[in-house]
């Protein structure tokens, strides 16, 4: 495989993981619901520098009407 397939599939996937997380938040939208994300040895590759990550993150799901 291709470097540029390697970078075209990872894309791919980070796109259906937007899409599902959209679709959860939407669901637990309205219930007084919190998404809990853990993860563990999360690479953040920002040019020059790369960092690694463990813990989690609380998403507070709310959703507020707009007023005119």
């Amino acid at each position: 495989m291709s470097d540029k397939s390697d970078k075209s599939d990872k894309s791919d996937k980070m796109e259906n993981i937007g899409e599902i997380m959209l679709k959860m938040i939407d669901k637990l939208a309205g219930k007084e619901s919190n998404l809990k994300l853990s993860f563990q040895d999360l690479t953040l590759d920002a040019g020059p520098a790369k960092v690694k990550l463990n813990g989690s993150i609380v998403l507070d799901v709310l959703y507020v009407e707009d007023t005119k």
